[in-house]
């Protein structure tokens, strides 16, 4: 007979162990492949080669060795793709040139065709909403017009392969060393693969993004990667025995990095005003160096620092000092994200006052004070940029009947990139004039107000910036042909 000792060590050990297989289950990653989020990247894919590119997409090149993403861009050459073409045109006008608010939309939707959504959509901004969701039905339709569903089954082959791919090559008990670091648990981690998107060509390559939503039992953080290891082209698509994610270095580096974001993006978010005081950090420093790898929203900007700085201490946690060393080297040397070094030192008060802050979360407002203790000045001297200034004068010729006539820019002289902050002076009903001092990297549109009135300017290419570098004080004069409508 047991004792009631006996009884209770049982007991113990037994939530012990239910704990432990909880911990298990919980810090899993599954595998998977969302066809909503595949339609996405191939009508993507169509505006890259309809308008020449689009993000870091260069819609003119040879795509052979993403053969999956290939094949689905020659099938969708039988068609008029027009459509779709100008809904994500539209779509992109409004929410800016970023994915994040697409893809996070998509994950949430019900598996096309079906309509709906499984998961609330979680944005503030009632336009964006409204069009996002807009664009998603658009792309359901676009998904059912192409019978997607049968092409995605027909390529069932491609696609386990992909899963299986990283199903091996993801380290055992990976995420329960990132709960640790950060202080958090999800319910869920789930890694799609996604052959379709493309990606410039390189030895080794990447794109992914972060998602992470709340459910009725708790948050779940989502990663979807595009493939990362290009593929020598064969004579039909069932003959790939490799299916471009067996790389286990880049694996793990995207676990790390995407499922960092959604540990660290859900409490950027409650700052974004205070991040967006520092904006000009971005239009004079940073643009240039950012907008390529589609990082030319500040806050976004701010997120991958911050990602990329928790990836190092990481690495550091794990006893692993040389890949720390090459993260540093890829992330600041390689990809301009310069101020990981000032995170860093932040990041190691946190490491070291774990009494203090608790978790990732408690640690936010501290660590955002990096932004405060800047300047325009010392991020650009570390980009290598010159920091002298110019004095330009712009002098612009437009219609009659035109109006307000603004400037945006990479200055925050001329707002910024804001399309309505900086109005040029009337000279006459024909003239508009302008003069602000810069530094000698510029960049600038002109406009009525709003990025639906851009001018189209004689010289320039039809939504291309005007781009200078000047080396003394310049006078510049410029003609607009008509407005966009």
């Amino acid at each position: 007979m047991k004792t009631l000792k006996m009884i209770n060590k049982s007991i113990l050990t037994l939530m012990m162990f239910l704990l432990a297989v909880n911990l298990k289950s919980q810090s899993k990653v599954d595998v998977e492949f969302n066809p909503n989020i595949a339609t996405y990247s191939i009508a993507e894919y169509l505006v890259a080669k309809h308008q020449g590119r689009l993000f870091y997409i260069d819609g003119k090149t040879d795509i052979s060795y993403l053969p999956l993403a290939d094949l689905a861009n020659k099938e969708m050459g039988k068609y008029d793709n027009s459509k779709i073409i100008k809904a994500m045109q539209d779509y992109l006008q409004i929410v800016g040139q970023q994915q994040d608010l697409a893809y996070q939309t998509l994950i949430k939707h019900n598996i096309f065709p079906a309509k709906g959504y499984a998961y609330e959509i979680e944005e503030n901004e009632r336009n964006k909403k409204e069009t996002v969701e807009q664009f998603a039905e658009q792309l359901r339709e676009f998904y059912i017009e192409r019978k997607l569903g049968i092409f995605f089954k027909s390529q069932s082959h491609f696609i386990e392969g992909a899963k299986n791919e990283v199903r091996k090559n993801i380290p055992a008990g990976y995420m329960i060393k990132m709960e640790k670091y950060y202080g958090q648990r999800f319910l869920a981690y789930r890694f799609y693969v996604n052959p379709f998107d493309v990606l410039p060509y390189s030895e080794v390559f990447w794109h992914g993004n972060g998602p992470m939503f709340r459910s009725e039992k708790g948050q779940i953080a989502n990663m979807i990667s595009s493939a990362y290891v290009p593929l020598k082209k064969k004579n039909d698509i069932k003959d790939y025995t490799e299916f471009g994610f067996n790389h286990q270095e880049t694996t793990n580096f995207l676990i790390t990095h995407e499922f960092g974001h959604s540990f660290v993006n859900q409490y950027l978010g409650q700052y974004e005003a205070k991040i967006n005081q520092s904006n000009h950090l971005m239009s004079e420093a940073f643009i240039s160096k950012m907008d390529a790898q589609g990082y030319s929203y500040w806050p976004s900007c701010v997120g991958e620092h911050i990602v990329r700085t928790g990836e190092i201490r990481i690495a550091l946690a794990n006893a692993n000092p040389e890949l720390a060393k090459k993260l540093r080297q890829q992330h600041i040397k390689e990809n301009s994200f310069v101020l990981i070094p000032d995170f860093e030192k932040k990041m190691e008060e946190y490491e070291n006052n774990i009494t203090k802050y608790k978790s990732f979360k408690d640690f936010v407002p501290e660590l955002l004070t990096v932004l405060d203790e800047t300047s325009v000045e010392k991020i650009r001297a570390k980009l290598g940029l010159p920091n002298e200034k110019y004095e330009a004068t712009i002098t612009v010729n437009v219609p009659e009947n035109s109006g307000d006539v603004y400037i945006t820019g990479n200055q925050s002289s001329i707002g910024s990139w804001n399309p309505q902050k900086i109005k040029l002076d009337k000279t006459n009903e024909t003239t508009r004039k302008i003069t602000f001092t810069t530094y000698p990297d510029l960049r600038f549109k002109l406009t009525k107000g709003s990025w639906d009135t851009e001018a189209k300017i004689d010289g320039i290419e039809e939504g291309k910036d005007v781009s200078l570098l000047l080396d003394k004080n310049t006078t510049l004069n410029y003609t607009v042909k008509n407005w966009k409508q």
